[in-house]
């Protein structure tokens, strides 16, 4: 694992600095997410016919993000963030940032801005 693990306060920092990705499945963004994220979902890419790292890397360069591109990725609970940060990793992505605590650390903090 060679890509970095980020904490909530880095996110807050950087939100509208770095892209920052969404992977959970796409009702969950549409309930509610931390502001600027897009959404490019994991599950989908999984449940998608072909390669799962062919599908989700195409979204993610269909969201114009690259190889070398720096951005956060997060999910519920961290779990699907790590396991698209490894993808992206196998697939030669250098750039990518977990938020290990993602959206149940997020919404810990009320103070925290929530996109609806």
């Amino acid at each position: 694992m060679a890509y970095e693990i980020v904490t909530a306060d880095y996110v807050l920092d950087n939100l509208g600095a770095l892209p920052l990705v969404d992977v959970r499945p796409g009702f969950m963004y549409a309930e509610s997410r931390i502001p600027k994220a897009q959404s490019i979902e994991l599950m989908a890419a999984k449940e998608a016919p072909g390669d799962t790292a062919d599908v989700f890397v195409a979204a993610f360069e269909r969201a114009g993000l690259g190889p070398d591109d720096e951005f956060i990725v997060y999910c519920h609970d961290g779990g699907l963030a790590r396991e698209a940060c490894d993808l992206l990793e196998s697939r030669g992505y250098t750039g990518q940032k977990c938020y290990a605590g993602s959206w149940v650390d997020w919404i810990a903090d009320p103070t925290r801005p929530v996109e609806r």
